[in-house]
């Protein structure tokens, strides 16, 4: 006895725990080093989905798809693959975040003014410092 999923002849329909839904959603596949590779998801059901990428394009056996206009982002596990389609698990969901607003630039704040020091006065015959002690103890 064949397992459930698993492809008996080619006009055989395939039995399936989930109703797949017919899109022809435009997505990407994101790679853990930011590669982004254009895609369409074909159909789609709770835990899976089909999806048309070329063939000579290789592919992990755990990548992010991004559907392209639906704000979310869903990590899958390759689970087939057949000519220019491969068949996906859906392993997490998740929402794209929403861009962020842009920072406003604000123009450097002007340095403060440098205190003058004070210069020697050769008549008191200081060095340039002012002397803590300003007058004489009583003591």
């Amino acid at each position: 006895m064949a397992p459930e999923n698993q492809v008996l002849a080619e006009d055989t329909p395939i039995q399936r725990r989930e109703e797949r839904n017919p899109t022809n959603w435009i997505a990407t596949i994101r790679l853990r080093d930011g590669t982004e590779i254009p895609c369409n998801v074909k159909d789609v059901s709770k835990s899976g989905a089909r999806i048309g990428v070329p063939a000579r394009q290789d592919l992990p056996e755990i990548f992010l798809l991004r559907i392209i206009g639906r704000d979310f982002l869903c990590q899958v596990r390759l689970a087939w693959r057949r000519g220019d389609y491969v068949g996906v698990r859906i392993e997490r969901v998740g929402k794209v975040p929403p861009p962020a607003p842009p920072r406003e630039i604000k123009a450097p704040e002007p340095a403060p003014e440098p205190v003058p020091v004070e210069t020697a006065n050769p008549e008191s015959g200081s060095v340039g410092l002012r002397s803590r002690r300003r007058s004489f103890s009583t003591f």
